[in-house]
């Protein structure tokens, strides 16, 4: 039996509801387009395996010293690979910060 202490049963039930109605507004960050880019362009991005999510955790763009931040929350930019750029994404031009 459940037994309601001042406003504890509420914030009990209502705070998984209110945690998953947040998160449901959140949109992933995709930064694959390649409109505006050149043919040359496009091809550099595919030779350098360009993903949108790093497939090596330990190197993702935003640690990698080509990368230019736009923001946690925005597609960046990168001195090689051209176009937009997550910073969650990654390619195997990736050099360490130093």
């Amino acid at each position: 039996m459940l037994r309601r202490v001042g406003g504890g049963f509420a914030l009990l039930v209502l705070a998984p509801v209110a945690a998953a109605v947040e998160g449901c507004g959140k949109k992933e960050l995709s930064c694959t387009s390649t409109t505006g880019l050149t043919p040359a362009d496009v091809q550099t991005r595919t030779a350098l395996q360009y993903v949108d999510h790093a497939t090596d955790p330990a190197k993702p763009c935003r640690a990698c010293r080509l990368f230019r931040s736009a923001g946690e929350a925005a597609c960046g930019g990168c001195e090689v690979v051209k176009g937009p750029i997550n910073p969650a994404g990654g390619c195997s031009a990736w050099a360490a910060r130093t």
